[in-house]
């Protein structure tokens, strides 16, 4: 029998110039140039909040012209390397080729956006990276900066099947681009301002998410539109003069593709119809076992024990938990000294020991052993003995207290412990979290990282969500303010990095990280990672800003953010990929062989360069990329991948969450209402959910019995 429980949410919180000259570059197969026998002329012209920019190319060539790319650089500042400058630097949010059109959008961290928009059918989008260091020599690494945003009018294939054919010029051809970059004045008009300035039709979707029964409302900004959902013609009521709305309602689970057309122009999309969330962590579960967990130099090998220890609390499996149980103990052994409780190598990454500490407060919950807080309390005294004065976890002179979330963790240990009875234990660790935390509001944004400093996806995120957390304990209500106002301020300026508008429900509320390919699945150059294991940072944080503000926003970016999640599961086949990559066009090089010399089973260190071993080359465009700790035997992070089921564990799985909506109606999340008089029955979608967040104004008598519909 399940403890059911209703949680009452108390809402108390109450025309830029570009920076360089567009300017044309080429590819071709010897390398970079610019092309010989290609006449191009770049003409800018600036007019009110608007920048139009002309790239008119021709071949005087005798052969054709067929570059591997070729295009518009554009001059806006994208270089983010410095505190507090990055505030005012734009990021490129959103791109997105359509078969004759181009629309997105670049952010900086304050706010402002620029509409990046063509008339015209551009090839493909890239990005720029700067390089970050060799290990060994010459062997680079690349970093974590952004030098430029490239339009390829040109590009080679192959390309997702929504861009157009553009890969040459043909001998005398000439061809000309005109793209606008807008200054929006207000954020919320981005999908019309493409419209009024393509004439194409825009998707312009408030949520990209559902379960099977739900209905979801799809607007189009067009002139007479035509859509259908997975091929099937659905229907489109006028709203406005160039608006447009259906409503979808869902049936089976799975990605759902959208496809609209206006005339002559198209547009896409996806809506993610979601699974259970009970079958998604089972599947997580199975893939803790076939993708290995392993010791070695990063936590991320070995991250997967969240899931397995979570959801052996919730769901528990004998068979399959007593086998990860058993392989937690080995891998903890050759990583750590149990008697002290500090790594054997690589001290100074002081992640593994507070993700570790997380995992020993998971497995206490689920199994009640004593042993594992004791070897838990060595752990923390290690991390609290790398804590500086003013409250920062330390790596040396770096600070790490936004490397994942060590006071989080502490946080989470400290719970166990007074589950366990062991008061005095916990109240000395949670100090220790919340003088962590307490640093991080004081430093206002001027935060630190692993690797090289810019305005970070995980710094940013980290930071906010620990904030949050320790809003949500605390008792003061000037200092739950405080924290809660200082978490809204990172969340906003966090809007860049995260994919919010996006019509892809595979991808929304993934946050855009681009250095991280290298290290998880040994694959180089940068490309976005999106969603990617730490966009569950800030879905951490969203969830808790839900909680603390009952703002629906978050909410519902959190259900997206998880919907996104659980697609990276095949939930046909069980098999886990470790991320959706967006870029369209990357040629990849990637480590195809495990390591001769070791098994899975085996100590390792080091991040190994993948041009250092047998590799293999191949294009990666717009999809999911499978995990590799199934077959390589070293120092691998795919398995970070499952910081989003620990996070659904945490936010989603047991949950239910009905808000009343300021027209009255009554939205529910992971449940079914029925109103009767002063009444609402509430009954829960799956059989573990057992809290009710229950956000409502008007005085309703609420019954939750948790039944499945």
């Amino acid at each position: 029998m399940r403890l059911l429980s209703i949680v009452l949410i108390s809402i108390g919180v109450t025309f830029a110039v570009s920076g360089a000259e567009h300017r044309f570059y080429a590819i071709e197969a010897s390398g970079d140039s610019i092309a010989e026998g290609i006449e191009s002329t770049v003409n800018v012209d600036k007019s009110g909040n608007t920048e139009t920019i002309t790239l008119r190319l021709r071949n005087t060539r005798h052969t054709p012209f067929q570059p591997v790319k070729a295009g518009l650089k554009l001059g806006v500042d994208t270089y983010m390397d410095t505190y507090p400058e990055w505030y005012g630097k734009f990021f490129p949010t959103l791109a997105v080729c359509e078969p004759d059109h181009f629309y997105g959008y670049m952010q900086s961290p304050e706010g402002k956006k620029k509409a990046v928009v063509s008339i015209d059918p551009i090839a493909s989008w890239s990005l720029d990276y700067n390089l970050g260091y060799q290990d060994p020599e010459p062997h680079w690494f690349w970093g974590h900066r952004i030098e430029c945003m490239n339009l390829d009018m040109l590009c080679q294939g192959p390309l997702p099947d929504h861009h157009p054919s553009l890969w040459k010029l043909e001998p005398g051809e000439e061809r000309t681009w005109t793209v606008k970059i807008i200054d929006l004045d207000n954020n919320d008009n981005f999908e019309e301002t493409v419209y009024r300035n393509t004439g194409a039709p825009v998707i312009a979707m408030e949520s990209t998410s559902c379960a099977p029964g739900d209905t979801l409302a799809i607007d189009i900004f067009g002139n007479a539109p035509v859509m259908t959902i997975e091929g099937n013609k659905t229907d489109l009521k006028q709203i406005d003069t160039a608006l447009w709305r259906a409503i979808y309602h869902a049936t089976a689970p799975g990605i759902k593709t959208i496809e609209v057309r206006d005339g002559e122009r198209k547009a896409h999309g996806t809506v993610a119809v979601r699974h259970p969330w009970y079958k998604t962590m089972e599947l997580a579960r199975k893939a803790v076992e076939q993708y290995k967990q392993k010791p070695t130099s990063h936590v991320e090998s070995w991250y997967g024990f969240h899931t397995a220890f979570d959801v052996a609390r919730i769901m528990p499996n004998h068979s399959i938990d007593s086998v990860l149980n058993r392989r937690f103990d080995m891998v903890v052994e050759k990583v750590f000294d149990l008697d002290t409780g500090e790594p054997h190598e690589w001290k100074w990454r002081i992640q593994n020991v507070s993700s570790t500490l997380g995992m020993l407060a998971d497995r206490y919950l689920a199994y009640g052993n004593i042993s594992d807080l004791i070897l838990g309390e060595r752990m923390a005294n290690y991390l609290m003995s790398c804590q500086r004065a003013d409250g920062a976890y330390m790596n040396g002179n770096t600070d790490y207290t936004s490397v994942i979330y060590p006071a989080k963790s502490m946080f989470e240990f400290a719970d166990a412990e007074r589950i366990a009875g062991r008061k005095k234990q916990a109240i000395r660790i949670e100090k220790s979290a919340k003088r962590a935390i307490e640093h991080l509001a004081a430093v206002d944004g001027n935060l630190e990282t692993e690797g090289q400093l810019t305005y970070e996806d995980g710094m940013v995120s980290c930071s906010a969500l620990q904030l949050g957390e320790l809003a949500l304990r605390s008792k003061d209500t000037k200092d739950k303010k405080r924290y809660t106002d200082a978490m809204l301020k990172l969340l906003e300026g966090h809007d860049c990095l995260t994919q919010l508008r996006v019509p892809d429900g595979r991808r929304r509320g993934g946050t855009l990280r681009f250095w991280e390919a290298q290290y998880d699945v040994f694959m180089l150059p940068n490309m976005i990672s999106s969603p990617h294991g730490w966009s569950a940072w800030r879905a951490y944080a969203t969830y808790y800003a839900y909680l603390l503000t009952g703002e629906e926003r978050w909410l519902r970016e959190t259900f997206d953010a998880a919907s996104a999640f659980a697609a990276l599961i095949d939930h046909e086949s069980g098999d886990l990929n470790w991320a959706f990559v967006i870029d369209p066009y990357v040629r990849a090089r990637q480590v195809c062989e495990p390591h001769p010399n070791h098994t899975s089973d085996d100590a390792t260190y080091g991040n190994q360069h993948p041009e250092c071993y047998p590799n293999r080359e191949f294009i990666v465009g717009e999809q999911y990329v499978p995990m590799i700790a199934d077959w390589q035997t070293i120092v691998s992070s795919d398995n970070d991948v499952h910081e989003c089921f620990k996070f659904i564990a945490e936010a989603i799985l047991c949950n239910a969450f009905i808000v009343e909506r300021p027209d009255g109606s009554i939205a529910a999340y992971n449940c079914r209402v029925s109103r009767q008089d002063n009444i609402l029955h509430v009954n829960a979608d799956e059989s573990q959910i057992s809290t009710l967040y229950a956000n409502v104004r008007t005085p309703y008598e609420i019954k939750f019995d948790g039944d499945i519909r």
